[in-house]
């Protein structure tokens, strides 16, 4: 993985195989966020989409929509 800060904005280049969340994670913790919004371009072989609802106190993951 690479990544390069332009001013709020972080563009990085994930390599195939790695894993997408553990690669967001780690740059998250070297550049000190907290809060942000994730846009992304590319493919992937297999991934898995999960949305909290606060109302419910409950997890939904992809299927179950």
């Amino acid at each position: 993985m690479e990544y390069r800060r332009f001013g709020n904005t972080i563009v990085a280049r994930i390599d195939r195989g790695e894993e997408i969340l553990a690669a967001v994670r780690e740059i998250a913790g070297a550049e000190h966020i907290q809060l942000a919004s994730v846009s992304a371009l590319g493919a992937t072989n297999d991934f898995t989409v999960g949305v909290y609802n606060v109302d419910e106190k409950r997890q939904r993951v992809s299927g179950e929509f």
